[in-house]
């Protein structure tokens, strides 16, 4: 594990630690994966005063871990020096981390990885490596303490279209490339490219001319022609501005050129500064200096074509050797280290201009799995209808670069519940971000309603999703990181959609608390075999003090489990309904002795077997003397139930009580990092289905997911046995998609059927 040595309030000597279990009472136990970071700080007591080190004792910040400060034994702690430390920190996979320490020669190699060194990228996972070069390297989010070092890379050749950033990270440009042609990883996902396959002893060249800076080459001058690199290959243009743009003089000199075709993508303007009084968005184009090279007339009339450098800063060090313009207005002649390659008399091309269209950029690649945009407002279909609409291959919402997370998430909540739909109309209110609008219109348009019509969204729409949550100050790593379903609906629902907090949760009295979702705390139960959800809420609300203090529409449980590798639980029982009745405040409750109006609640007494074992336990005033004059209950500390004094005297005193219920309508699972989903889409017991956004891949590295939806029937003939008959059975018995959802839950998701139709 990795640490920092903290000197007053600067890290100085990163520290590295071995996997280790830590008894935190009286909360829990605390499993510290090796590879994790963590920040050396001084113990403090309870006044706040400092307390000197223990012997043989360092006392950590994770920094892995949200709020966790541990003291931790000296042989489980190695230091680093604080640079590697930033170069790991970026790697969110411990064992990943790990494992590139420990791969000494790999780390070496990787420690010189800078600005303009060609790199291999993986992307994703059993995929092949992509070409790329390294524009950016640094730390994404500046203001913060501790960020790390990221490397912005421009994916080349086959990669092109493949990223999905044009170099911007949460508004600041970083560097600059074409649109889904950039990505920003961390080290371990970067190779040194090794250019042993590209030296000229592998080509047949016959000629190789070195051109002298003193040779008479035409500088690129206002109203010169010139040749500018566009996805479709070399068009031809007149150079009309060429500056340092405004602001970011840092990403060297730019060009804007009159095409000849109407290409163009050019107002003249940046940042509301008119730079170009000769700009015109059909005709005009800016492009960084090495895109463009001069047009040369040729006696045979044939272009002689040279390779395009990839575009860059001007603190790549550009291989063409990138040159300052002589003065404002031009353009520097090429660098005498520059080379020509002539190939058996006729001119060579670049790889990259060989095509005539370039078929990898994403918007054009998608081709056939593109979706439509659909503005009628359309309910979720359920039972058969939806089944028609919805199963098959190329259904559901299509994963895309560690995708799945999201997509499962949005399917769960959206595909057959309308429990949600309000956060899909609310008009814009003056207190809402700039981008409410936009947010909630491709969310509904693009993504929902097509979901629900078509049954298919297709991955640009969700990568367009992922673009506006980067916005949010709080968030990163949105378009390209494998990121939690609770980050993702946080940055949604709070701060870009604003909606109001799904639950309000009331803690012994005190204020109430909003969420939009629910994590259960609990110490592990060894005696409990499989465990339903009904219980999991119970026991957690029990310990915590809790009530629900109005009565959800909505009701998202996160199952009880440490970080994404390790199970309080091998099996959870997704109780099909959900009693909330006893979790709520304010609310008549029946008595469990005498089944008359409760005015009592003892959370002492839920363990008790002899009264209704398992269950929540409130009685009428009579009952609660009597369950408390026992010795064993006497110490019992119960407290006073809210009854208005009507209800007191009314027909409940005796009587039948409404029960508040929840429907199951979703499951999201998780297993080695891949994010699932199981829906029900109708009221009979098999009417289930399983969505996978990446279940096959169409075209191999360079080809995409294709997302699929299954029924899977069998679910409903588990959901019918007891725990204890789940409890018997070996996981690798239980048949097609169930076991997923009985071994891998992560968060259930309830409606209310009758709350969902006023909130």
């Amino acid at each position: 594990k990795y640490s920092f040595k903290h000197t007053r309030s600067r890290c100085t000597a990163p520290l590295w630690l071995l996997e280790c279990t830590v008894e935190k009472p009286p909360q829990k136990t605390l499993r510290i994966p090796r590879g994790s970071l963590g920040q050396a700080c001084q113990e403090r007591n309870s006044l706040g005063r400092t307390l000197p080190p223990s012997k043989g004792k360092r006392s950590l910040r994770v920094l892995d871990q949200t709020n966790v400060v541990l003291s931790l034994d000296e042989r489980d702690v190695l230091e680093l020096d604080e640079k590697l430390a930033e170069l790991l920190f970026p790697i969110t996979n411990c064992e990943e981390r790990y494992a590139l320490l420990c791969n000494k020669s790999r780390l070496e190699r990787a420690r010189d990885i800078d600005c303009g060194s060609k790199v291999h990228v993986q992307l994703r996972s059993g995929d092949a490596p992509l070409p790329g070069v390294v524009r950016f390297k640094g730390s994404l989010l500046p203001d913060r303490a501790l960020s790390g070092v990221w490397f912005g890379v421009e994916l080349l050749e086959e990669g092109r279209g493949q990223g999905f950033t044009e170099g911007s990270y949460q508004g600041r440009q970083l560097f600059r490339c074409e649109d889904e042609c950039g990505v920003f990883v961390a080290l371990d996902k970067l190779e040194l490219w090794d250019d042993e396959e590209e030296e000229l002893g592998e080509l047949e060249v016959d000629h190789v001319t070195l051109v002298e800076e003193e040779m008479d080459f035409h500088p690129l001058e206002i109203n010169s022609r010139v040749l500018v690199q566009t996805r479709e290959g070399p068009e031809r243009g007149t150079i009309i501005f060429c500056d340092l743009l405004p602001g970011n003089e840092s990403l060297g000199y730019y060009v804007g050129v009159d095409m000849d075709n109407p290409i163009g993508d050019w107002d003249g303007v940046i940042d509301g500064k008119l730079l170009c009084n000769f700009a015109s968005l059909e005709h005009t184009r800016l492009v960084p200096i090495c895109d463009i090279m001069p047009e040369y007339s040729m006696q045979d009339q044939r272009l002689q074509m040279h390779s395009f450098t990839p575009r860059g800063s001007s603190s790549d060090k550009c291989s063409s050797g990138q040159s300052k313009p002589k003065s404002k207005g031009t353009c520097g002649s090429r660098s005498k280290s520059e080379f020509y390659y002539t190939l058996n008399g006729s001119s060579f091309d670049h790889p990259v201009q060989a095509k005539s269209k370039n078929t990898w950029y994403i918007d054009e690649a998608f081709g056939g799995y593109l979706s439509e945009v659909v503005h009628e407002n359309t309910p979720p279909r359920t039972e058969n209808d939806g089944l028609d609409v919805m199963v098959g291959k190329k259904k559901g919402i299509q994963g895309h670069y560690n995708s799945c997370y999201l997509d499962s998430t949005l399917f769960c909540l959206f595909s057959f519940s309308s429990v949600l739909d309000t956060v899909l109309l609310r008009p814009k209110s003056k207190t809402d971000v700039e981008y409410y609008r936009e947010t909630q219109e491709l969310l509904r348009t693009e993504i929902v309603n097509p979901l629900r019509i078509h049954g298919y969204v297709c991955a640009t729409k969700v990568m367009k999703l992922r673009r506006i949550l980067e916005k949010v100050e709080a968030a990163s790593g949105f378009t390209s990181e494998e990121k939690d379903p609770e980050e993702f609906l946080n940055i949604l629902f709070h701060h870009i959609l604003r909606v109001d907090p799904l639950l309000k949760l009331r803690s012994a009295g005190q204020k109430v608390q909003d969420c939009y979702f629910y994590q259960i705390f609990m110490d592990k139960k060894d005696k409990v075999g499989v465990p339903t959800s009904q219980q999991l809420i119970e026991w957690s609300f029990i310990n915590s003090d809790l009530k629900f203090a109005e009565a959800p529409s909505c009701l998202i449980i996160q199952m009880p489990r440490f970080g994404k590798d390790f199970k309080m639980f091998n099996k959870i029982f997704p109780s099909l309904e959900l009693d909330i009745t006893d979790l709520l405040e304010d609310t008549p409750r029946e008595c469990r002795i005498c089944g008359g109006l409760a005015l009592y609640e003892c959370r002492e007494c839920y363990e008790d077997g002899d009264i209704t074992a398992g269950k929540i336990k409130q009685f009428c005033e009579k009952c609660n003397t009597q369950v408390h004059l026992h010795l064993r209950r006497k110490a019992h500390r119960h407290g006073k139930l809210s009854v208005p004094k009507e209800l007191q005297e009314g027909v409940w005193r005796q009587g039948s009580f409404p029960r508040q219920r929840m429907e199951l309508f979703a499951v999201l699972c998780i297993e080695t990092s891949h994010y699932v989903a199981f829906v029900k889409y109708g009221h009979q017991d098999s009417a289930w289905l399983f969505f996978d956004s990446m279940a096959d891949r169409d075209g191999g590295q360079n080809g995409f997911n294709i997302p699929q939806v299954s029924p899977c029937p069998e679910v409903g003939a588990y959901l019918k046995m007891t725990p204890e008959e789940l409890h018997a059975l070996d996981p690798k018995s239980i048949q097609g998609q169930a076991r997923r959802l009985l071994c891998d839950a992560y968060m259930c998701m309830y409606q209310s059927p009758t709350m969902s139709l006023y909130k």
